[in-house]
């Protein structure tokens, strides 16, 4: 009993908004524990609390929502329900790419495969954590080189402030990576949508500025904000996508149909498509997605 209890508290005592890496000191919740053996091979876990106020904590309580295990050939992730545990297997053979976004406090990871795709929350105070968890599996995915002399570089500088930071990053971490088109933000009109222009100042829409960057193994692309953004609410945040270029199934560049004077370029994932947006009359993002194909 004194053990359970000491447990307990500890695990209480560490319990905050953090995303711990599975160690000694940060031991799996006892939840999750029987799905790894003494000699458990995971290259790295991580474990993800509830998103509850500290207050409403206690000891004894199931304290995290997921844990994610990156081993030399696939991803575990596996999440709470209520006292039981969902799993899901992602061999890494089929890993198709992943998402990070964040805004302030709020987090969230998107890691794509040839199964479907599986996002879950965390707070970005970890997101140093969720960045090692990326590069460890780039590491082992070693996506195949691909010729790239035929794509375009683009002059087209991007505009805020915080993407010529995250491109100054980018070009840091990886000497030689190229930029092939610049997105800039533009309005968003719905196709079929009526509204004034005070309803458009207080509730429309922003296609957001990203830059589309590529090495001869990945795409990546960098958004100021998430799609769309909203007009009047200022945009803190980022969405960083980093897809191997050989795990892209498909390609397709058309007309939105759901927004008018934008074009789309969609990326076929497994059962996913993502899709970006930019106006018709961007030539750069159209002929780098062509010249992509």
């Amino acid at each position: 009993m004194a053990g359970n209890i000491s447990f307990e508290t500890a695990e209480y005592n560490a319990f905050g908004p953090w995303a711990y890496e599975i160690s000694d000191r940060y031991p799996l919740p006892r939840l999750f524990a029987p799905y790894f053996t003494a000699d458990d091979k995971a290259v790295m876990k991580i474990k993800i609390p509830r998103e509850i106020e500290r207050r409403n904590a206690e000891p004894g309580m199931d304290l995290y929502d997921y844990v994610v295990a990156l081993y030399e050939d696939r991803l575990l992730v596996l999440k709470r329900e209520g006292d039981t545990v969902l799993e899901k297997q992602i061999p890494l053979k089929e890993f198709k790419g992943v998402r990070i976004y964040q805004n302030l406090l709020k987090g969230g990871y998107t890691i794509f495969s040839a199964r479907g795709s599986i996002s879950f929350p965390f707070n970005s105070v970890s997101l140093d954590l969720f960045q090692k968890l990326t590069n460890l599996s780039l590491e082992r995915v070693k996506p195949q080189g691909r010729d790239i002399s035929n794509l375009p570089v683009t002059e087209t500088a991007p505009e805020s402030m915080l993407l010529i930071n995250m491109l100054h990053d980018v070009e840091m971490k990886l000497p030689g990576v190229r930029v092939g088109a610049v997105q800039k933000s533009a309005d968003v009109h719905r196709k079929g949508a009526t509204q004034n222009m005070i309803e458009r100042m207080l509730w429309g829409e922003m296609n957001p500025e990203a830059l589309h960057l590529y090495t001869d193994r990945y795409l990546i692309v960098l958004e100021n904000g998430v799609f769309p953004n909203h007009v009047g609410m200022q945009e803190f945040g980022y969405t960083q996508t980093i897809i191997p270029l050989s795990c892209i199934d498909g390609i397709e560049v058309a007309h939105s149909e759901e927004y008018s004077l934008l074009e789309e370029a969609g990326l076929t994932l497994g059962p996913d498509r993502v899709a970006y947006h930019y106006e018709i009359d961007n030539e750069e993002v159209a002929a780098f997605y062509n010249a992509l194909k």
